[in-house]
């Protein structure tokens, strides 16, 4: 498929050079042998029909080149969620040393649907049951399990396939979700369902349809996704590849968070998925306890999530708690181990230290900060008795407090690779794009570098744009001229192009080439024609007052002419996203969408620079004389060179997402090379994960923590 759409590009490009060869050939011997206007012309109608069709198949070819077919696309997306969450789980240490055991029973039975109804409803399904009856348990207590057993449950245990897993805070609800999609992946067939984990945070049910937030998350998550659909789909009003996928069902959604949407929509989202499920199809939903249990015991309404079975994720024993520990800090006779002796003895205690590190959450906690690593020096190594502290910690609150405030630290001390940020700078940069998140994302976990720039107020991100184009411009004048009014009219000029031009609305997504567009060069034209011929007079005058010559205003109106021909050429030229065969994460489509930046500033600035330089010299040349035009040219090229560049590149997102790092950089917001320290946080201390194309904190509760804390 993308070998194909490569060598498709190839041929219309080179149809391109050929055709503009071929007409400039004709036209030079139309006029080496003094053909007249008419004859040539003459010549050459007869070509336009040939040309326009053989067009028109190229882009039909390219079209059936581009065209993706559905199962092919399932099965590649499913081969980039198994890639994510295989490497997810080897930077989470998930089995170093061991991975953590996770044990559940099953739910209050008040919260779910009786089990005989479960069974009948899987068997009145359209298809009857999704699984296999005879393997189904005489009742809920055959939902028990622990570890591997996730896969077996779900698949087999349950029914309807539609699944509730609850727990307390930090019990191991994701990390029992991402082992369920490893398990689902492993047993998928071709064209089967693709597990997708999905975060409920940033869901409003009342706003938003399932449907069409679970798309919007598909093109966040893989942006891969953005493409149009199959031309088989075309009529079905999906308007990309997410979309299709999400209103054909052809994902089994794993539905983290409940418990973070707000208490309000908890009622509201488990009928919005009641009403969106189509039957047979599984769902998995996993909450804290407490959320779900309040959201079905309301006095005024009550809604169970149809079809659903439910299991109840029970805290570690303080055998299994105490064997981690000292299974990572090197074996129970190994030297560290005597370190944990104090904590070990107030395991099972039911003391703060004991609710702490008796979830997997705060088990991870605990050994980042207190179990040495390599490279670590002994004498600043804390140590693990402090938490048996019981005036310092009195709550269990409290000892997690300290938790989350010693892990950012530790996460930049205790690792074999050494960081080039302190763990100050770490914190500030945390903290700042927590607050981030909560302020200006509603309280999503997901980051994504190409809506930072929501993080600066749009008057500041065009004043930073506008100030940078207008210090490169005055240069470029001030080295042509030494006129102060020369230097002052480029400063000012594109300063009010940068200011401008960043008003326009920034991508909603990052690309990676770019092509060419007939509708929008017409808009572009249309719309730069009513820009730049007022522009254009304005400039005229402009000359006219410094370089004292008449016709400045026929100039100027030329010019502005030609900022309308050369807008549409350059807006004729849009970004494409991704196909799929491109890498999906943060760091690969940020250089892609950079190159795209590149090739879009290139060609934005050649045209304009030549297009108006030769433009302005040959009307200036016209009405003073052949030196003045080449003066205007040589200082009009340049500059409007530099305004077209910056123009088209505002057509990435990298643009944007640059700017505004290097304000944010200047405020001491976030460290110099944000992205390289936001892979160093995921790669290789734990604070980051990646999903798809976006990070988020290790876990929400650290994320709301350093939302909670001081600036």
């Amino acid at each position: 498929m993308g070998h194909r759409g490569h060598g498709q590009r190839r041929i219309g490009t080179w149809y391109l050079l050929l055709m503009a060869a071929g007409l400039a050939g004709a036209v030079t011997l139309a006029w080496r042998f003094g053909l007249g206007a008419a004859a040539t012309a003459a010549a050459l109608l007869p070509t336009l029909a040939p040309a326009y069709l053989t067009w028109k198949a190229f882009q039909h070819d390219r079209a059936e080149a581009a065209a993706v077919d559905l199962p092919e696309a399932v099965d590649q997306v499913a081969q980039a969620v198994k890639r994510q969450w295989d490497a997810e789980a080897r930077i989470r240490r998930v089995h170093d040393p061991s991975p953590l055991p996770v044990a559940w029973r099953a739910a209050d039975a008040a919260l779910f649907e009786s089990w005989p109804l479960l069974g009948g409803l899987a068997r009145s399904w359209p298809g009857g049951p999704p699984g296999d009856a005879s393997r189904w348990p005489a009742d809920t207590a055959g939902l028990a399990g622990a570890d591997a057993d996730i896969g077996d449950v779900f698949v087999h245990r349950v029914p309807t396939q539609r699944l509730v897993v609850l727990g307390e805070p930090g019990a191991g609800k994701s990390v029992l979700l991402i082992r369920l999609l490893q398990e689902l992946l492993a047993q998928r067939p071709d064209g089967g369902l693709v597990p997708v984990l999905f975060s409920l945070a940033s869901w409003d049910p009342v706003q938003q349809p399932l449907t069409a937030w679970l798309a919007d998350q598909l093109r966040r998550s893989i942006p891969t996704l953005n493409v149009p659909p199959p031309p088989q789909r075309v009529g079905s009003g999906a308007v990309d590849l997410a979309q299709l996928l999400a209103e054909e069902w052809r994902i089994l959604p794993l539905l983290d968070g409940f418990d973070e949407l707000p208490p309000a929509l908890h009622v509201l989202a488990l009928d919005a998925l009641n009403r969106a499920l189509p039957p047979r199809h599984p769902v998995v939903v996993a909450s804290r306890a407490a959320a779900y249990q309040a959201a079905l015991t309301r006095p005024d309404v009550t809604v169970r999530l149809n079809g659903a079975a439910g299991i109840h994720l029970l805290p570690l024993t303080a055998a299994q708690a105490a064997d981690y520990l000292l299974r990572d800090a090197g074996g129970p006779h190994g030297p560290a181990a005597h370190r944990w002796r104090t904590v070990i003895e107030q395991l099972g205690t039911d003391t703060p230290v004991d609710q702490a590190l008796r979830t997997p959450l705060g088990l991870f906690l605990a050994r980042t900060i207190y179990n040495p690593r390599p490279q670590t020096v002994p004498s600043v190594l804390p140590d693990p008795d402090e938490l048996c502290d019981h005036g310092a910690f009195p709550t269990h609150s409290a000892l997690v407090a300290h938790l989350f405030n010693a892990f950012i630290p530790a996460a930049y001390a205790h690792d074999a690779h050494p960081s080039r940020w302190s763990a100050d700078q770490a914190h500030r940069a945390f903290v700042f794009l927590a607050h981030f998140l909560q302020t200006r994302r509603g309280g999503s976990p997901d980051l994504a570098w190409w809506e930072l720039h929501l993080a600066v107020s749009a008057r500041a991100r065009r004043l930073a744009l506008g100030l940078g184009a207008g210090l490169a411009s005055g240069l470029v004048f001030g080295l042509l001229f030494s006129e102060p009014a020369g230097v002052a009219t480029g400063f000012a000029t594109s300063l009010v192009t940068g200011y401008t031009a960043w008003g326009r609305r920034p991508p909603t997504a990052p690309s990676t080439r770019l092509r060419w567009s007939a509708g929008m060069f017409a808009r572009r034209l249309v719309s730069g024609l009513a820009a730049g011929i007022p522009l254009g007079l304005l400039l005229g005058l402009i000359l006219g007052l410094i370089f004292h010559y008449v016709g400045a205003l026929p100039t100027g109106l030329l010019i502005g002419l030609m900022v309308g021909l050369v807008l549409g050429l350059v807006g004729g030229l849009v970004t494409e996203k991704p196909d799929l065969a491109t890498a999906t994460g943060p760091a690969a489509l940020l250089r892609s969408d950079r190159h795209t930046f590149r090739v879009s500033s290139l060609v934005g600035g050649l045209a304009f620079g030549l297009g108006f330089g030769m433009w302005a010299a040959l009307a200036t040349g016209l009405v003073a004389g052949f030196g003045w035009g080449l003066a205007v040219g040589l200082v009009v090229g340049p500059v409007m060179g530099l305004a077209g560049g910056i123009v088209a590149g505002l057509e990435t997102a990298w643009s944007h997402f640059a700017v505004t790092s290097m304000y944010l950089v200047a405020r001491r917001e976030v460290p110099p090379d944000l992205m390289a320290f936001l892979a160093d946080a995921h790669e290789h201390r734990g604070v980051l994960r990646q999903v798809g194309a976006v990070y988020q904190f290790r876990h929400i509760d650290l994320q709301r923590h350093l939302t909670t804390g001081s600036r």
